[in-house]
């Protein structure tokens, strides 16, 4: 019993001491993993550090570099722009000879070019500017258009030798027109009528010629009939004969089909008529024509061809209040009714038809 009691007393004491032994070794392992972990976490601070330097370096060499290369690139870049300087090409402006531009507006017309845009190139544009002061240019162009009258080159050089003048007579173009009108086609004679249109050369030779183009071929060449009319654009010195020629062919004209040729009759008689009777009667009827055109035209007489203003009153603000009419005429209407000290009904009307919105675009404003 004695020995069982002291064995167990032994193994007993033997446990314990083990288990502080045990304890004893974890604590030491413990302690050391702490202090592991300790210089591993310094090794790492470390080695981020010398990295972070490392970059730092990188960094400091690159903007080093970019500086070094930027003050290279400087004095490179001057040395450049002064070279791109010296190197611009001089532009200097060709003029070319009348020869030379006739060519280019030939074969624009043989491209079939609309007029308008051949009168638009710079073509065009330079020879008017050559033909205004070089009578030797003016001269070779005019034997050109003798040869090319009655074609659609022939309409844009007549034109050209139209414009040479500056408005004024040029007796040399003035006398192939003449002969032209005596002989030549219907395509001919138009481009004749072209040039004294532009020429004021409406003397009674020439005038009676054109008259007889009226009575006899207005109907059938309504193209004809305008620039018939248009050598009558100014009045100028007649004899009391001549303007009743004149009256007595034009007047009719009033009542073609033709409204382009009604409106060109118009315009004659707002020059050429007198502000009498029959004068205003004759523009008041114009007022009431099927074509806006013409009604505008005749309105504008009205208002601006001296006529008094109660003879013309009732007719102006007719028109300004008929919600039919056409937007020309009323703008037309509204300019023609500007030019009369209004009274106080009628100043009425014109304020509220000024004061519409449907009228704004027209408004220009009473004085």
């Amino acid at each position: 019993m004695a020995a069982l009691f002291t064995a167990l007393l032994a193994a007993f004491l033997s446990g314990y001491f083990m288990r502080d032994l045990g304890s004893e070794q974890q604590s030491s392992l413990a302690s050391a993993g702490e202090a592991n972990a300790v210089s591993v976490a310094d090794n790492s601070s470390k080695t981020q550090k010398s990295e972070a330097a490392k970059q730092n370096k990188i960094v400091q060499l690159v903007q080093a570099s970019q500086t070094n290369a930027y003050k290279n690139t400087v004095p490179v870049f001057i040395n450049q722009s002064v070279q791109t300087a010296e190197q611009q090409p001089v532009i200097t402006v060709q003029i070319q000879s009348a020869e030379q531009l006739l060519v280019t507006i030939e074969s624009l017309s043989a491209q079939q070019k609309a007029p308008a845009e051949i009168r638009d190139s710079k073509e065009f544009q330079q020879l008017l500017s050559l033909l205004a002061t070089d009578p030797i240019a003016r001269r070779d162009l005019l034997e050109r258009f003798l040869k090319v009258s009655g074609t659609p080159l022939g309409d844009t050089l007549s034109l050209a030798l139209a414009m040479s003048g500056g408005g004024q007579e040029i007796p040399e173009i003035k006398a192939a027109a003449v002969q032209l009108l005596r002989s030549g086609t219907a395509a001919q004679r138009l481009n004749a009528l072209q040039l004294l249109g532009q020429t004021n050369g409406t003397e009674p030779g020439v005038r009676a010629m054109v008259l007889d183009i009226l009575r006899h071929e207005s109907n059938a060449n309504p193209q004809l009939a305008m620039a018939a009319m248009a050598t009558f654009s100014q009045k100028g010195v007649v004899s009391q004969g001549e303007y009743q020629e004149v009256m007595g062919t034009i007047v009719p004209l009033l009542h073609s089909e033709d409204p382009q040729v009604r409106q060109s009759s118009l315009q004659v008689l707002s020059q050429w008529a007198g502000r009498d009777q029959a004068a205003l009667q004759t523009f008041t009827e114009a007022t009431h024509d099927a074509d806006p055109g013409v009604r505008s035209l005749a309105i504008t007489t009205l208002g601006q061809g001296g006529f008094a203003y109660n003879s013309v009153r009732d007719t102006l603000l007719s028109a300004l209040q008929n919600p039919d009419e056409a937007p020309i005429v009323k703008a037309a209407t509204q300019q023609a009714l500007e030019g009369f000290p209004l009274d106080e009904q009628a100043l009425a009307i014109y304020q509220a038809h000024i004061s519409n919105p449907m009228n704004q675009q027209t408004q220009v404003g009473f004085n």
